[in-house]
């Protein structure tokens, strides 16, 4: 999951400091930090989740100052401005996921974007192209973890 910080100073976050092994004994990881102005790519473990849905990264997205995930505009096919290159660091195969805005009325709605990307990924799966391929311009969110 990426994590941008939206403020200009760095932040805390306390609740992703352990590193569970199990229910009665914990590690201790490093502390995790965001720069201002700068993000990070977190793999999607539990503790990362947790912390999206009721901790430190969502109370923070909530008030605006962290965003969560990538979301970008893709020019139409064939382009210029069809693709962006993502670069998370992960250095495995990552689960991903796109989706594709499309409003209904007024209404916002995400629907996956199967079929209307190409996702590429580097020999040492630290980096990732996505390519829009339909002739139309297209805001994507997309999740890498």
């Amino acid at each position: 999951m990426k994590v941008t910080n939206l403020t200009t100073t760095r932040i805390y976050l306390k609740d992703l400091r352990l590193s569970r092994e199990a229910q009665t004994e914990a590690r201790r990881a490093e502390d995790r930090y965001v720069s201002p102005g700068g993000s990070v790519y977190l793999p999607d473990t539990s503790d990362v989740i947790r912390s999206a849905q009721k901790g430190d990264l969502f109370a923070f997205a909530r008030v605006g100052k962290l965003r969560l995930n990538d979301d970008t505009t893709l020019a139409a096919f064939p382009g210029p401005g069809n693709s962006v290159v993502l670069t998370h660091g992960l250095g495995y195969p990552p689960n991903t996921l796109i989706f594709k805005k499309v409003m209904v009325g007024p209404v916002v709605t995400w629907v996956d974007a199967f079929g209307v990307v190409d996702v590429v990924h580097n020999s040492d799966f630290t980096a990732m192209t996505v390519t829009n391929t339909v002739a139309l311009p297209i805001d994507f969110l997309i999740r890498i973890g």
